[in-house]
């Protein structure tokens, strides 16, 4: 049975469209989209373990239960439209539904993993974060991208879903990949591949309140390696660095989008307008309405 067809079954759907990727070489993402109506509530998803992740990307806002190894069912939690769901599935997965499910399934095999590092030259991953009910734009551009494929004839879908297939994989290594545990070089430095990680994962997250304890899991490091490795490796602190990026995103915010100074501020990861305000004059000499006004053409 194909991977589309043991998904849908799993949650009861009886036909579902479904697109086959292979971004790199040959592990197969596969797309689903699921439709359905639990009407008498309470209604179980079992899903055989699996050496996959499943990312869920809900369409409708949702609502359902986690139901754990011990068969205990968790208080139900909803999740938003455009809202998403990471989990592993080595150990299956289980949930219990309440009303109607309309999400985008991407099933990805852990081999993806191996792929992006061989085939594309990515820092090494070998898991991801577990996460429900995080909004995540990218993932639901991809989505929006990927609905009016499934309609398509196959030799166009075919040029286009590669590309999107390969930028899902990377956007997920780069936000919610866990390196295996790292070690400094005797130098006490970072090696390359090492930077290159811990850099692309707080400039995927900007967005996102990060502190050092989310970057040393995501990267593999200790708490104490991760912040001597990074100001050896680059001669400034993670927090100077994650500063001065926030900063040039901003910039750029500013001048090419005519976003609020209060929604500039939340995309670069400061929780108050006035921090932002504060932390973007001090750093660039003027605010950041002067910084527009100045730069925009």
């Amino acid at each position: 049975m194909a991977v589309s067809e043991k998904i849908a079954a799993s949650f009861g759907v009886k036909a579902a469209r479904a697109l086959v990727i292979r971004p790199l070489r040959d592990a197969q993402l596969t797309v689903v989209h699921l439709q359905q109506c639990y009407e008498h509530g309470n209604s179980r998803v079992i899903l055989e373990p699996d050496n996959a992740f499943l990312v869920m990307l809900y369409l409708e806002d949702a609502q359902h239960s986690d139901i754990g190894l011990d068969k205990r069912i968790e208080p139900i939690k909803i999740y938003p439209k455009a809202s998403i769901c990471l989990v592993s599935l080595k150990q299956g997965a289980a949930i219990s539904i309440n009303g109607r499910l309309d999400v985008l399934a991407f099933h990805v095999p852990f081999s993806h993993l191996a792929e992006l590092t061989e085939e594309a030259g990515e820092p090494r991953i070998d898991d991801f974060l577990t996460c429900r009910g995080l909004h995540d734009q990218v993932i639901r551009n991809m989505g929006a991208a990927l609905m009016p494929m499934f309609d398509m004839p196959d030799e166009v879908r075919d040029t286009l879903v590669p590309h999107i297939g390969l930028a899902f994989i990377a956007h997920l290594a780069h936000k919610y990949g866990r390196s295996p545990a790292q070690h400094l070089s005797a130098s006490g430095q970072f090696t390359s591949m090492q930077e290159k990680r811990i850099k692309t994962y707080i400039n995927t997250n900007l967005s996102r309140d990060i502190g050092l304890e989310d970057i040393s899991t995501a990267s593999g490091f200790s708490v104490e390696e991760l912040s001597s490795g990074f100001e050896e490796t680059t001669g400034q602190s993670i927090s100077e660095w994650l500063l001065a990026s926030r900063i040039a995103r901003a910039k750029a915010y500013l001048t090419k989008t005519g976003e609020s100074i209060d929604q500039v501020a939340d995309a670069c990861g400061f929780s108050e307008q006035a921090t932002f305000i504060e932390n973007f004059t001090h750093s660039v000499g003027v605010t950041p309405d002067e910084w527009r006004s100045r730069n925009r053409h």
